[in-house]
């Protein structure tokens, strides 16, 4: 992971990836770093759905979980 803080002069900026990155799918986000914080993110149901899908999917998608599930 690449994690980077900068302050744009103009409506350009470039970065500069690992050789690893190179042919690889990424994702890139901006945001004004001073007009968030965690209570904003954490209050948005939304935000937190897609934030937690991901991650909690490892746990659910698992044949222990289907069984421990089945008769439900």
């Amino acid at each position: 992971m690449v994690r980077t803080f900068l302050k744009p002069d103009n409506q350009n900026i470039s970065i500069r990836l690992p050789q690893s990155f190179i042919g690889k799918r990424i994702e890139v986000i901006a945001f004004i770093v001073d007009e968030t914080n965690d209570d904003q993110i954490i209050s948005d149901p939304v935000q937190t759905y897609f934030a937690s899908e991901k991650v909690l999917s490892k746990d659910w998608l698992t044949p222990e979980e289907e069984n421990a599930w089945k008769d439900l």
